[in-house]
């Protein structure tokens, strides 16, 4: 009787201990499975947003540096403004001279926007448009927002058309820095997947290099083109008066013509030299 009642005994014992044992290895594969569900479903989330510079390819820049190679943003340095921001020219110990694109604070509408336009704009790669280098981003929605692009050193073709500072442009340059900017045009067209759609084709935004080859820049207005079988995407009007497909400003459907419009008035420029619009011109 008490043999059996300690036989008993023992195997209730048992019982539990496995159950315990059971319920322990249970719990802990659910944390387990949990936590590994939890980081599974909550990474993205926090990794939304951030960009890994080495794999886009680019350089992260510490404002610091930049305030550095610019003597801290110094009228000195200033090599061009416009409506989205200021361009400086830094000197760097290991890059040399780079152009800094200096957002104005109102220039883009959400952190997201600045990052969507570098992840586009790093994928442009060819002789004719001019090379993202590198970034600086400041924390916060007012934090700093700076590009960084390879640095052409011949001014822009709007300069040379109105010659200004005595630039002037012989025909056989004319011809070199059309055919350029038409590669460059092209390549964001046809070379890259999806299509990069520029939208500010215009004088202002194609540098000319030492040898007068063609750059497209200034990449702030781009928009993915139509993909598979769509023939376009639908698009607020942005761009320049002037060089404006009147197509797209009517339907708002945005195409690759939009950027070949705009290349055939620059085409005009070239032979005529005269500004797109002349709002003094029969004025006594």
């Amino acid at each position: 009787m008490s043999r059996g009642f300690f036989q008993s005994q023992q195997h209730t014992w048992g019982g539990v201990s496995a159950g315990i044992l059971i319920v322990f290895f249970g719990c802990s594969i659910f944390f387990c499975f949990k936590r590994k569900l939890y980081t599974c479903f909550t990474l993205p989330v926090n990794q939304k947003g951030t960009l890994k510079a080495e794999q886009l390819m680019l350089k992260h820049f510490q404002l610091e540096q930049l305030q550095k190679a610019t003597n801290n943003f110094s009228q000195d340095c200033l090599v061009g403004s416009g409506a989205f921001g200021n361009v400086y020219l830094g000197s760097f110990d290991g890059e040399g001279k780079l152009a800094i694109k200096k957002a104005h604070t109102e220039s883009y509408t959400s952190t997201e926007e600045f990052e969507n336009e570098i992840r586009l704009v790093s994928k442009v790669k060819h002789k004719n448009l001019v090379s993202l280098v590198g970034f600086c981003q400041g924390a916060g929605q007012k934090g700093a927002k700076i590009l960084v692009y390879e640095y052409v050193p011949n001014g822009s073709l709007l300069d040379h058309i109105m010659g200004r500072g005595g630039r002037s442009l012989t025909w056989r340059q004319r011809v070199t820095i059309a055919i350029g900017a038409a590669k460059g045009i092209a390549h964001l067209h046809e070379g890259i997947k999806p299509s990069i759609i520029h939208r500010d084709i215009k004088p202002s935004n194609i540098l000319v290099g030492e040898n007068f080859e063609a750059k497209v820049s200034d990449f702030g207005l781009v928009k993915s083109g139509p993909i598979g079988d769509q023939s376009h995407v639908s698009s607020q009007i942005k761009g320049t008066p002037g060089y404006l497909d009147p197509a797209y400003c009517s339907s708002l459907q945005l195409t690759p013509f939009t950027d070949v419009y705009s290349y055939g008035v620059i085409l005009l420029q070239l032979v005529a030299a005269r500004p797109v619009v002349e709002k003094t011109r029969g004025k006594t």
